[in-house]
């Protein structure tokens, strides 16, 4: 009962275990599972990563080029407009959304339409619950997607240094990588109970 008291609240238990898959498990004192927790949840991010690339990483707000989705007011007569979204190719394009009809009045879409966003790539919420190593991916992701060269005349998009995989590889890494995030979201669960139920002294 008396070791009971320093062990962290279910609060902390639960960021760490978010923080490092098993770091729940581990700040309560249970080692072993902690490891294997550890292993198991990023064995299976990695692998999802092996198999689609890192661009099955894919943030809400950013496009597939790798700079921030705009919504842009196009210009239709005198008194009217309608708002489009917009998905840069080149960091030109990203500074100055602007051309033919479009004006300079633009927001990202991420801050407009946050939701929106989120509900067009349901599957990052999974992805991001593997913790801080999926915001690192997912950066990761964003810089390969940015065009290093383009093919100037020749009307093709823009070269970049990774390409979004297609078919079946895109779709089995991203299930993998969102699978080890719901894994690790019932450790996170899992482990602040555990360490409830320490603190009670009902374990």
């Amino acid at each position: 009962m008396q070791a009971s008291r320093h062990v962290a609240s279910p609060a902390k238990t639960a960021l760490c275990a978010w923080l490092i898959p098993g770091g729940g498990y581990w700040v309560i004192g249970q080692k072993s599972r902690a490891i294997t927790v550890f292993i198991s949840v990023l064995v299976v991010f990695f692998m999802g990563l092996l198999v689609g690339g890192i661009r099955v990483m894919d943030p809400p707000g950013w496009g597939d080029y790798g700079f921030m989705t705009q919504l842009v007011n196009r210009q239709i007569d005198s008194t009217h407009y309608e708002i489009i979204p917009v998905d840069p190719m080149t960091q030109d394009q990203a500074d100055n959304p602007t051309s033919d009809d479009r004006d300079r009045s633009w927001h990202p879409a991420v801050v407009e339409h946050p939701m929106d966003e989120l509900s067009d790539k349901p599957w990052f919420v999974g992805q991001v619950l593997c913790g801080p190593v999926a915001i690192l991916a997912s950066m990761g992701s964003v810089h390969a997607a940015r065009p290093h060269s383009t093919n100037a005349g020749s009307g093709d998009a823009p070269m970049q240094a990774a390409a979004i995989s297609h078919a079946r590889s895109w779709e089995i890494g991203t299930l993998y990588t969102a699978v080890a995030g719901m894994l690790n979201l019932l450790t996170i669960i899992d482990a602040a109970f555990r360490s409830d139920q320490i603190r009670t002294g009902n374990a």
